[in-house]
């Protein structure tokens, strides 16, 4: 069974992948695709043709993290609650599945205790809240030995994906030890007119996390929108941010007169419904927002 990851939508791709041996393909969540990778994030209508073509998904989110900066305790609630409203509200991710979290780069023993294993306590944090406490969703890691090793022992992730770097620190003990769900191996491939990389499965630890979507499934979409209507008096607009505060990464641009809608609004930081469809896509300053 091959396992592939790819930042490629796979749809046009899934005949000759299936008839690669292709039985997994990893995709991503994210706050925003960039040019670079124009279909990184996952839509609805791919996962259907994946499972249409009997195939199961696993899901990564990640947003850069590929740097030290990338990651904080707040950082990890805005990537915790993005990732489990997409899979709950976009995709209709099932129950008992995984969404793993990239740490893409070698992260030093310092850095893991004051970055990366904050971050991920702010995405369990924000998995519970988003619940109400019974998470439907376990959470997983992409990334070193040691940061994987790291976060398991502190009750952090359920999976551990290891990254293709056998230069990472404690992966090739992680591998040799049989600590991973699945390991990212060496060299990045074309298949089907995809860029891609293959994985392997630890026969010892068969469930990683994945999961099926039928070509009926219903995202669960709240049917409303939510707070109170605001307009954007920002003469140059507004950016959207996935959280609340300047050191938050900009994830969008809200225009002069655009209507959203506004949840709540704390320490001059609204909680942004765009599409007033019950999703909250960011946090803008209020100063710039005007009630109507």
């Amino acid at each position: 069974m091959s396992i592939i990851d790819t930042p490629f939508n796979t749809e046009s791709g899934l005949a000759c992948l299936s008839s690669k041996g292709v039985r997994t393909v990893v995709r991503y969540y994210n706050f925003s695709n960039s040019r670079t990778f124009p279909e990184k994030a996952m839509e609805l209508a791919e996962a259907q043709a994946l499972g249409a073509h009997g195939m199961q998904i696993a899901v990564v989110f990640q947003q850069r993290q590929n740097q030290v900066a990338d990651f904080s305790e707040l950082k990890g609630v805005a990537a915790g609650r993005r990732a489990y409203r997409y899979a709950n509200d976009n995709i209709g991710q099932p129950a008992g599945s995984a969404i793993y979290f990239s740490v893409d780069f070698d992260a030093k023993d310092n850095e893991i205790v004051n970055n990366v294993a904050p971050y991920f306590e702010g995405v369990k944090r924000a998995f519970v809240e988003e619940s109400g406490g019974a998470p439907d969703y376990l959470i997983g890691a992409y990334g070193s030995g040691a940061v994987c090793t790291a976060l398991t022992e502190r009750g952090l992730i359920e999976f551990i994906w290891l990254a293709m770097s056998r230069d990472f620190r404690g992966t090739k003990e992680a591998l040799t030890a049989g600590r991973f769900h699945l390991a990212q191996r060496a060299p990045a491939e074309a298949l089907c007119g995809l860029d891609v990389d293959f994985n392997d499965a630890n026969p010892n630890r068969p469930n990683f996390g994945a999961f099926t979507i039928e070509a009926d499934t219903e995202p669960h979409r709240p049917s409303t929108g939510i707070g109170e209507r605001f307009n954007v008096i920002a003469r140059s607009g507004l950016r959207l941010r996935e959280g609340p505060g300047t050191q938050f990464d900009v994830i969008g641009v809200l225009h002069p007169g655009q209507i959203v809608f506004v949840v709540s609004i704390t320490d001059g930081w609204a909680r942004v419904d765009v599409e007033g469809d019950g999703h909250i896509d960011g946090f803008a300053s209020a100063g710039f927002l005007e009630r109507m």
